[in-house]
């Protein structure tokens, strides 16, 4: 019965964000005078979900991790865009943004679950 129940919530968690997703955004250049900066975007679909039961916290019945696939990661400027393969080529805080999006919308639909977000290569 527990194991339906946590296929159940995984199969939730992947229609949440059935679609590839796309984050934009801008950073500063560092050591640069200010108005230098360059252009990032991350497309990624989610990989798979893993969960399990937890026992040891009051808030959280199921822990788990969602494993996100990278498809695109590129940085550039006006257009002119330079594609990277890794998430850790981008300012740490780009990843930790990405991670918390997807963190609200699943703590949001299921407060029970207490996951981290992963991207798997």
């Amino acid at each position: 019965m527990e194991d339906r129940k946590i296929e159940s919530i995984k199969k939730n968690i992947v229609k949440l964000f059935d679609e590839v997703m796309t984050m934009e955004g801008q950073y500063g250049m560092p050591y640069s005078s200010g108005e230098d900066y360059a252009d990032w975007s991350v497309t990624y679909k989610i990989d798979k979900v893993s969960l399990w039961n937890v026992t040891q916290y009051k808030r959280c019945q199921y822990g788990g991790t969602i494993y996100l696939n990278p498809i695109e990661i590129k940085v550039g400027f006006e257009g002119n865009w330079e594609y990277v393969k890794y998430i850790t080529d981008l300012p740490s805080w780009i990843e930790d943004e990405i991670k918390d999006s997807i963190l609200d919308v699943v703590e949001t639909w299921f407060p029970n679950v207490c996951a981290d977000v992963d991207f798997s290569y």
